[in-house]
């Protein structure tokens, strides 16, 4: 259970008078409440699904009536209910899948990726799709191409991912399963072919985000369903409360039905995810999906990509590349499609939500969001940047996006690559990702997993910061940032985020302090009690 921010004792008494029987009360434990008035208490109290008092165990404990629960938490620590404010939610097509490597950071191999593949295609029946993770180094390798998958496993599609998510490499088959050919064309996105015209197997950015949903349409709603399910039955045993999905991995309407029709546990805002055609971004496919699908679950926000990541040398820089000196990355839409981007946002009453890493792309976001309004205009729409790893070189920042009510979500297992930054962006920024800086500044933060999604991973992450320690936050600040930030980033801090009088009852009870635990210690943490809305929907036996 979670427990965010305590209220003044006097304010407590004259909630308990009100409400003399509560539902549950959790108490004997170490509540973090994350508000900075207080930020710890002892006991909680529930009435339906609400908190309906936060103090000492004294004051909370004289509140029970005959049929309230009272559950001993024994000293154990309850923080907030975690909202991951930036992850990927979908189904997987069926295939066959190897990994090789722990660090992402480690290279590729081709040879380990071609002696895998060839024994693999001995196991299992011609068809069968077959997938890894890869680093994006292996693009380079010029060996990794259709041809040579092609060569090797002729009767099975194979689908190499980066790891970073923008760019795949493909052989004949697995093009022919999405329906790729020379013809096919996205805007934004990148087929690339050979010095023959035909396509040598590498689809980046645009073309490579829309194949999961292009699979994912094979499959049957109760395959979808079921696969679901154990990635939600994960999350609510570490914790996880809210999930902020940006929306990549199925269609719209896929979404929609399957969001609409089941209930996972974890309150859901699906980010929608245009993807493009031969000409656009198709954002229409969105614009009557907007709203609650059902208590938990609704559809809000627009999601942009604007550039890639370092990874690829995709993030769109004003400097170049330290280790290709001639290379800048790419921005993937022209001012005039960012802006009609924009527009639709605003006339569709939606935040906007922009994946944008390098300075490059940061400012153009920003000088375009400024060709439309002037900075005072933006305060209170809460322009998100996700990741924007360097928004930040010096004071003038700071103030741009104190000035615009910019929202930085940061994602923490992207502060721990040290050695891949230090070889694109070698002294590049004193506050490379920042955190630091932007809690010393009062710019709103939240934190979102995209990738692994243990909180307690990314909180250590948070706090070490390997690739800039400058910019390490406490681990209060973090889990502040993973409840309440997050809860901000989309619009629902009166709502949730802390554990205050009014606020929702999404809480969780931990296995470990996770306060006063070396930092080392910290992903070993586990959930002993989920509970959202009021109702336990985990716990540990």
């Amino acid at each position: 259970m979670k427990s965010l921010l305590i209220i003044p004792a006097v304010f407590i008494f004259a909630v308990s008078s009100v409400a003399q029987q509560p539902d549950i009360i959790l108490y004997n434990g170490k509540i973090f409440t994350a508000d900075k008035k207080q930020l710890y208490a002892e006991a909680i109290a529930i009435t339906g699904n609400k908190i309906s008092a936060v103090g000492k165990n004294s004051a909370i404990e004289k509140m029970a009536g005959a049929k309230t629960q009272k559950i001993n938490l024994q000293g154990k620590t309850v923080v907030p209910g975690f909202n991951d404010a930036h992850t990927h939610v979908g189904a997987h097509y069926p295939s066959r899948r190897f990994a090789f490597i722990k660090d992402p950071t480690e290279p590729t191999p081709w040879e380990i990726i071609k002696d895998s593949i060839q024994k693999i295609v001995q196991e299992i029946p011609a068809g069968m799709l077959i997938r890894s993770e890869i680093n994006p180094d292996l693009f380079e390798d010029s060996r990794a191409r259709k041809k040579a998958l092609d060569s090797i496993a002729p009767n099975n599609p194979v689908i190499l991912s980066a790891w970073t998510g923008h760019g795949k490499i493909c052989n004949s088959a697995a093009l022919q399963l999405l329906g790729f050919d020379e013809t096919t064309f996205f805007a934004a996105g990148k087929l690339q072919k050979g010095e023959d015209g035909k396509l040598n197997g590498i689809i980046e950015e645009y073309a490579c985000y829309i194949t999961n949903s292009i699979l994912v349409n094979k499959l049957s709603s109760e395959d979808i369903v079921a696969g679901i399910k154990d990635y939600y039955n994960e999350i609510l045993s570490l914790g996880i409360t809210s999930n902020q999905v940006m929306a990549s991995q199925m269609s719209p309407k896929i979404y929609l039905k399957i969001f609409s029709e089941n209930d996972f546990g974890t309150r859901n805002r699906l980010i929608a995810f245009p993807m493009t055609n031969s000409k656009e971004l198709d954002m229409q496919s969105w614009t009557k999906l907007f709203g609650n699908l059902n208590k938990k679950n609704e559809v809000g926000g627009v999601k942009l990509i604007l550039d890639g990541t370092p990874g690829e040398r995709l993030a769109a820089l004003r400097i170049a590349y330290t280790d290709r000196p001639q290379q800048f990355g790419e921005i993937n839409f022209s001012s005039d499609a960012i802006k009609k981007y924009i527009q639709f946002c605003l006339q569709n009453k939606q935040q906007i939500i922009v994946h944008a890493v390098g300075d490059s792309a940061i400012v153009t976001l920003i000088r375009s969001l400024r060709s439309l309004h002037p900075d005072n205009f933006w305060k209170d729409k809460r322009v998100r940047l996700e990741h924007a790893d360097l928004a930040v070189f010096g004071a003038a920042d700071l103030k741009t996006l104190q000035q615009m009510g910019i929202v930085i979500v940061q994602n923490p297992l992207h502060l721990g690559l040290p050695p891949l930054i230090a070889m694109r962006w070698a002294n590049r920024s004193d506050y490379l990702q920042a955190m630091r800086s932007l809690i010393d500044n009062n710019i709103p933060l939240a934190i979102g997993s995209d990738g692994p999604h243990n909180p307690f991973l990314n909180i250590m992450l948070a706090a070490i910061h390997p690739d800039n320690p400058k910019e390490a936050i406490t681990v209060e600040e973090a889990v502040t940032a993973y409840t309440y930030g997050s809860a901000y980033a989309e619009f629902k801090e009166k709502e949730k985020g802390t554990l205050t009088i009014g606020k929702l009852a999404d809480l969780v009870v931990l296995s470990q302090d996770i306060f006063s635990v070396p930092l080392q210690q910290l992903p070993a943490t586990s959930a002993i009690m989920t509970m959202v809305d009021g109702k336990i929907v985990f716990e540990k036996h």
